[in-house]
């Protein structure tokens, strides 16, 4: 952690949005419940992105500012049909793992299956795997990150031949032509070491 400007704390991070990983330099301040996030930036020193966000990444001061929409504290329904109430987040994974415990001693692990998401890191993937397959026994692990991916990989197949998405940022600063299909490239943030233009639509 680095100190910046008016005090501000610095800490480098990952970008919590999509698998890509993009690094982000979080400044915070002290607040009277303890840090609090004052400004993300592209982390220009991390090798996936080289600094450049896209605006999820960029907005995630005002994500975590905002009160309306958003859980402040972790919640427990005592009894089905019956209200969440505030609790402890110790509290409140104390009880969801014990209602699992519950669930698998009375029905087996089949009756368990876990959804994940793409946005989880490779370990946390291992983690959830081995959580599923090695501890809780069940064979019903979904993720997102498969549904959503079906078509684009499909897509790739057919138009690229490989089911991955091809090219990488360094790329972007490497190529003489862009053929961009279903995409606004206006918005696209150029980087400050790239002489190349892209013509417009």
């Amino acid at each position: 952690m680095a100190t910046g400007r008016g005090g501000a704390d610095c800490v480098r991070t990952a970008c919590s949005y999509c698998g890509v990983g993009c690094g982000i330099e979080v400044r915070t301040t002290p607040g009277p419940a303890g840090p609090v996030i004052a400004g993300v930036a592209g982390d220009p020193l991390h090798p996936t992105n080289r600094g450049r966000l896209c605006t999820k990444g960029a907005t995630h001061a005002e994500l975590m500012g905002s009160t309306k929409g958003r859980a402040l504290t972790a919640l427990i329904r005592p009894r089905r049909g019956e209200p969440p109430v505030p609790a402890p987040v110790d509290d409140a994974v104390a009880a969801a793992g014990q209602r699992l415990r519950a669930i698998l001693d009375t029905h087996g692990p089949d009756a368990i299956a876990l959804y994940v998401s793409g946005q989880l890191s490779l370990e946390a993937q291992y983690l959830a795997t081995k959580l599923a397959k090695g501890f809780i026994r069940t064979a019903h692990l979904e993720a997102n990150s498969r549904l959503c991916m079906a078509s684009a990989a499909s897509g790739y197949k057919q138009s690229l031949g490989a089911d991955g998405p091809p090219g990488s940022y360094d790329d972007i600063d490497r190529a003489d032509l862009f053929f961009v299909i279903g995409a606004n490239m206006a918005p696209w943030p150029r980087s400050a070491t790239s002489t190349r233009s892209v013509a417009p639509r």
